[in-house]
C-alpha cells in the first residue's frame, strides 16, 4: 500500500501533466489562428513598369492637352522620350505651328502605358527646344 506521502505526490505529478498538456493544447489553437491571419489575400500588386503609350494615345493625349492650354491653329509635336519628373513616366513635347514657331512656348504632355497624365509648361530638363518637331496632325 502506498504512503500518504507517495500518493500526494502522484496527484502532482498527474495535475501537472494534465497542465502541460492543456498548455499544449491552448498553444497549438493560438499558433494555428496567428499563422491563418498571417496568410492574407489582400497582397500589394505586383509591380510592372511603365511603357511607352501607343500612338492612337499619344494622338488622343496630345489633342486634350492642346485643349487644356487652349493651342488653336496648327500644332507641332516631338518624338515620345522617357521621363524621370512629372506626372508621367514619358512625354511627348508640343508646340503651336506657325511662320515664328520659336516665339510659341513648348508644352509637355506626361503619359504612363496609354494613360494621359496631364500637360504643363515644358522645364529645361524636357529638352523640349533641343529636339526636332514634326507637324502633329
Amino acid at each position: 500500500m502506498l504512503s500518504r506521502y507517495e500518493l500526494a505526490r502522484r496527484d502532482r505529478r498527474r495535475s501537472a501533466f494534465g497542465r502541460s498538456r492543456s498548455l499544449q493544447a491552448v498553444s497549438a489553437v493560438a499558433i494555428l489562428l496567428l499563422a491563418g491571419c498571417a496568410s492574407s489575400a489582400n497582397l500589394p500588386p505586383v509591380y510592372h513598369p511603365p511603357r511607352p503609350p501607343t500612338a492612337k494615345a499619344v494622338q488622343d493625349g496630345v489633342r486634350k492637352g492642346a485643349a487644356e492650354v487652349k493651342l488653336t491653329g496648327g500644332l507641332e509635336t516631338s518624338a515620345v522620350h522617357h521621363t524621370d519628373h512629372g506626372p508621367g513616366s514619358y512625354l511627348v513635347c508640343l508646340r503651336q505651328r506657325g511662320s515664328s514657331a520659336s516665339r510659341y512656348p513648348a508644352y509637355s504632355v506626361f503619359f504612363d502605358d496609354d494613360t494621359y497624365k496631364g500637360v504643363q509648361s515644358s522645364v529645361i530638363h524636357d529638352a523640349c527646344e533641343a529636339g526636332s518637331w514634326d507637324t502633329f496632325n
